[in-house]
């Protein structure tokens, strides 16, 4: 005789908005189960009853054929008491205050979507709001969990009949879908010129969108996330104008791309690539350029060695790829240095001298997501930045390590994002950018006090970047939350340590542009060791100043005077001379020598990106920069023309003071011969690329240690690091480096928390 029993089940992780509940009902119902499902603030609960053989069979089915994007991080099965009831339904959902932010990414279109999409006898046929279970747009519409559609920006819109029809129809694939609708009850397109005056709508309206860039004109576009600024990427004229009107003077422009056939036409794609390109995700990707003559704009990307690069990824930017059939500029919608535009008001104020259309719709944006950016290193993915499609992102806290109460870590003042810990898991916020203004520090509130909302926490412990002067810091200082601060370096390696889910011990090497050092000076080259009693500094670059400071950073020429003064002293001999009349005027020159002989406004600094820049302005690659990372690429792009050349160089190590010290002074003075002789600047900077990458490997054998992490934002560096990654092979190492955690400042929130909870840990120990 078969035994009924009742079990309740919870369900934890990446569960809403992704058609699970009506999943489960189906399911249950297939097996002639009765009960309920409900949404609840950390997933959802199952209460189910039913013959033991067929519960059983149920849970199986339940893993093995839940929906695609659903991610189940946690079950917890309870038998309980049997309770009257009549068949399987969805319940209502509940809300309580222990909240574990349980929603998947906006997500690309699916495939049956696109073909409703292209499909003319259905009734969302070219609809730019059509979506799914499935796919379309989760947090950037996201008001709070659970995710129903009272907790969405979709709540503005009231579901057609047959729209409800098929919400209830638990046969149809919209069963449930708390973002259903359709042209008679969703989201509309307008066209707007400069002044707000209607030009079209509906149909008319991309239609007559897709006529302006045709003819070459920007149109500013509501996106998933935010507004882009789109451009035809065939016309250099086109492309000029926009860099000019969004005050962007070299920094590459992403690309969106028609299909992957075009893509392969310009550039150098691997599987791997494709598979991100087309996940649902959909980021822009990183792609080394092809050689030889193609349709591209020269200055979309300059002397990038790369082209950014993304497919659509909603239904709106699949009906203009399918019409215009060639590639745009797609870039955020602002101008440099100002916040992303979600509003209609925002996109009017800031890009009103800029588009000549405006494509809007109105569905509300709640959060601000820039497109998320993938490199391949290695043939792995690196997220360099992360929003779009990667957001909301949470990692489990090793169980070794105990966060006394919720916290936040205020991230750095570049690509700054923050982090929230709450329930023994980091959640790691949108790319949220450059703290420089107090517009983005508005929105850096603004998005705090909205997660908190969403994790319904209030942190009790900060911890913040040792600067005293970033504004991330200053505003934990003025929540009055009781803060900690992590030296910037050693968060880097910490995050590198999370992604990895790495333990001590390990050598990791920490190369960026900048950072406070704990010796007050500015850092950007270092090595650390990670022992379980805590970390220590094991290797630094080897010293020189920045004439000017700051300015240093915009101007790499000022990077290579102090290098030069480094390796020559005062006066700089004539072989100087040739580099410092194009470099600089002579009372420049005279001014910032003074400098650097005084030490007036020259800091001392051990930063490998300011090497980077040192090294690309005496190759005349780059001597003004005008974007982060400027100077670092060009000379990349300048070195991958060479990648067959032989060593020229190597980077001696001294020990000062338990410090090894990565002595360039030697390889920079040959290459600035090397030049002046004529040697190829390709050969010489694919040299200077491969000594580093050595030395990586030298600083892995003084060590002694199996596992090298490689971290910072210089680790972005496709040549280097995979060099390196081949060097530290050869050598007998385990390198990692990043993958899901950004390697730049985007990453310091996540290695904050996680150097607090280590530093934590050692001091438990240690009583």
């Amino acid at each position: 005789m078969s035994q009924t029993k009742r079990l309740l089940i919870a369900i934890g992780g990446s569960v809403q908005g992704v058609g699970f509940r009506p999943f489960v009902y189906r399911l249950a119902n297939q097996h002639g189960l009765k009960g309920n499902i409900r949404n609840t603030s950390t997933g959802v609960d199952i209460d189910v009853q039913g013959d033991v053989r067929t519960l059983t069979d149920f849970q199986r089915d339940l893993l093995a054929t839940k929906p695609e994007r659903a991610i189940i991080s946690e079950i917890k099965v309870i038998e309980t008491s049997l309770r009257d009831a009549k068949g399987f339904e969805i319940e209502m959902s509940e809300s309580h205050s222990n909240t574990t932010l349980a929603l998947l990414p906006d997500s690309a279109m699916c495939q049956k979507c696109l073909q409703e999409l292209s499909d003319p006898t259905n009734r969302r046929y070219r609809y730019p709001f059509l979506h799914c279970m499935t796919c379309g747009p989760r947090f950037s519409i996201f008001l709070g969990m659970p995710f129903d559609r009272a907790n969405t920006t979709m709540i503005d819109f009231s579901m057609c009949n047959l729209c409800q029809r098929e919400y209830t129809n638990p046969s149809d694939r919209r069963f449930y879908s708390q973002t259903n609708c359709c042209p008679q009850c969703g989201p509309l397109l307008r066209l707007l010129d400069p002044q707000k005056n209607l030009l079209a709508a509906k149909h008319e309206a991309l239609a007559s969108a897709i006529e302006l860039l045709l003819q070459g004109k920007i149109v500013a576009v509501k996106n998933t996330g935010g507004f882009l600024l789109l451009v035809d990427a065939t016309n250099e004229e086109a492309v000029m104008r926009l860099r000019t009107l969004k005050r962007r003077a070299k920094k590459p422009f992403a690309l969106l791309m028609p299909d992957l056939s075009y893509i392969k036409q310009i550039a150098e794609m691997s599987q791997t690539a494709e598979q991100i390109l087309t996940s649902p995700a959909a980021p822009i990707v990183l792609l080394k350029k092809r050689a030889g003559r193609h349709q591209i704009a020269p200055s979309v990307a300059f002397d990038s060695p790369y082209y950014g690069m993304m497919l659509a990824h909603n239904p709106l930017q699949h009906l203009l790829m399918s019409a215009l059939q060639r590639p745009l500029v797609a870039t955020s919608g602002n101008i440099s240095e100002r916040a992303l535009c979600i509003t209609e008001e925002e996109a009017f104020n800031q890009l009103s001298h800029v588009a000549d259309g405006f494509l809007v719709h109105n569905r509300r944006i709640i959060h601000r997501l820039d497109d998320s950016i993938v490199q391949i290193i290695d043939d792995q993915p690196t997220i360099m930045r992360r929003a779009r499609g990667f957001i909301p992102y949470a990692i489990n806290i090793p169980e070794h390590l105990h966060p006394s109460a919720s916290m936040i870590a205020s991230g750095g003042h570049l690509k700054n994002s923050f982090a929230l810990v709450t329930n023994r898991r980091i959640y790691g916020s949108q790319h949220i950018g450059n703290l420089d203004s107090i517009e983005l520090c508005q929105v850096y509130d603004q998005e705090v006090n909205s997660w908190e909302k969403l994790l319904n926490i209030t942190p009790s412990i900060g911890v913040s970047d040792s600067h005293p002067d970033y504004y991330s810091r200053h505003y934990l200082q003025n929540r009055a939350i009781a803060t900690e601060t992590i030296q910037h370096h050693q968060a880097h390696v910490y995050s590198g340590m999370m992604d990895n889910q790495l333990s001590p011990p390990l050598l990791s090497l920490s190369w960026d542009g900048t950072g406070l050092g704990d010796d007050h000076t500015i850092w950007g080259g270092e090595a650390f060791i990670v022992k379980e009693d805590g970390i220590g500094h094991f290797a630094s670059l080897y010293p020189f100043q920045l004439p000017g400071s700051e300015k240093a950073v915009k101007e790499p020429r000022r990077s290579a005077l102090g290098v030069l003064h480094a390796i020559f002293g005062y006066p700089l001999p004539p072989i100087c001379k040739t580099w410092t009349t194009a470099a600089f005027s002579d009372e420049e020159l005279e001014i910032l020598s003074t400098a650097l002989i005084k030490g007036i406004n020259a800091p001392v600094c051990s930063s490998m990106g300011r090497l980077f820049d040192a090294v690309s302005a005496l190759l005349n690659c780059c001597l003004i920069s005008h974007h982060e990372g400027h100077a670092a690429l060009s000379l990349e792009d300048l070195a991958a023309k060479a990648e067959n050349a032989s060593p020229r160089y190597t980077i001696p190590l001294l020990k000062e003071k338990e410090i090894w010290l990565i002595d360039w002074r030697d390889m920079v003075r040959q290459i600035f011969e090397d030049k002046m002789r004529g040697v190829a600047l390709s050969e010489i900077a694919f040299s200077f690329h491969l000594a580093l990458a050595q030395v990586v490997a030298a600083i892995a054998q003084k060590a002694s240690m199996e596992n090298v992490l490689l971290t910072g934002g210089v680790m972005q560096n496709k040549l280097l690091t995979e060099r390196a990654i081949a060097e530290l092979r050869q050598s007998g190492f385990k390198p990692f480096w990043h993958h899901q955690i950004p390697s730049n400042d985007g990453g310091l929130a996540i290695g904050q928390i996680m150097g607090k909870l280590w530093r934590d840990n050692v001091s438990g120990l240690s009583r």
